[in-house]
């Protein structure tokens, strides 16, 4: 028997999920779609899930943490604002607190990640660090002095909707331009059907049956069988996500960048464009060299993050 945490990360396609105990281990899991005009019934779904299986295997529960998509209101448990998905029931903490019986912590999920990075992952150690969660949106979480940074109303620390170009793409935050819009899956999804659409021959056509059926899957793959189209999209995609790790070290000098997220699966056609675009910004403005990193927890980054929150959060009320 173990004392364990639930762990629980919202994403854009899924929600999952985890039994972890304090070191960071996790010891089950599951993951659930997640229903897009529904995001707090899947939570609520693979919460209860989870109580189950700590049921079944003799785990006790000491509370449950949850990074959630969008604008958190940390103290409250709440979502302010979601470019991306619906939560049928904003109040998370409370709704999940009423039906399991447990202190229940939400943050955003890039935060949960970061945290995760940190006390877990590849930026452990680090005091001044910075975490890019790529996958249907971007989403970004910084740990400053040992803190995460939240900003007054739980909505900082929003990389993905810096504007790099004001001309650029609609975002669904409702601005134009932002990362998001150039370096992120559905950005990449929207640029290679862009680009298919004028030419047909491209590999990414055939490995997807259709210009318009092509996924960010289809464009890693035919990079990787070397198709000069799904190539090109890739390589904007890596110089966009450059200026974007470029502003922020700018704005923060971490000591580590981390990149998480299934984006970065598209590998060194991707991510060797960022990594060479970045170190000429960083020359030209006679930076020192920012050590850039994959993600050491991958996937589970904001499901081991998000307990962690939780029982930190449950270790400090107890003291108090």
């Amino acid at each position: 028997m173990a004392e364990v945490a639930i762990g629980i990360d919202v994403g854009g396609t899924g929600t999952k999920g985890g039994l972890v105990r304090p070191t960071g281990e996790i010891l089950e899991r599951i993951e659930l779609p997640t229903e897009l005009q529904a995001a707090t019934k899947s939570i609520l779904a693979v919460a209860e899930a989870l109580v189950e299986k700590a049921g079944a295997s003799q785990h006790t529960v000491m509370a449950a943490g949850i990074g959630a998509a969008g604008f958190i209101d940390h103290s409250s448990g709440s979502v302010t604002f979601s470019p991306n998905l619906v939560y049928d029931d904003r109040q998370i903490a409370t709704a999940v607190g009423l039906r399991l019986g447990l202190p229940v912590t939400v943050d955003n999920d890039a935060n949960a990640a970061a945290w995760g990075e940190t006390m877990f992952g590849a930026a452990r150690g680090a005091s001044h660090v910075a975490v890019l969660t790529i996958g249907t949106g971007i989403g970004s979480g910084f740990v400053i002095e040992g803190r995460l940074l939240r900003g007054k109303t739980g909505a900082g620390a929003e990389l993905g909707h810096m504007v790099i170009d004001p001309a650029g793409p609609p975002c669904p935050c409702g601005l134009r331009g932002c990362l998001e819009q150039f370096a992120s899956g559905s950005a990449i999804t929207r640029m290679a059907r862009e680009v298919a659409a004028q030419d047909a021959d491209t590999l990414m056509v055939e490995l997807a049956g259709g210009a318009d059926r092509i996924e960010g899957r289809h464009v890693a793959e035919a990079a990787a069988r070397h198709d000069d189209a799904a190539t090109k999209v890739l390589r904007r995609a890596g110089r966009s996500l450059a200026v974007g790790i470029s502003n922020l070290v700018n704005l923060f000098d971490p000591e580590a960048v981390v990149l998480g997220g299934g984006v970065v699966q598209a590998g060194e056609p991707l991510l060797g464009v960022a990594r060479d675009e970045l170190v000429r910004m960083t020359t030209e403005q006679r930076r020192r060299p920012v050590r850039v990193t994959l993600a050491a927890l991958g996937n589970d980054a904001g499901i081991v993050g998000a307990a962690s929150l939780a029982l930190d959060e449950l270790t400090t009320k107890e003291t108090r």
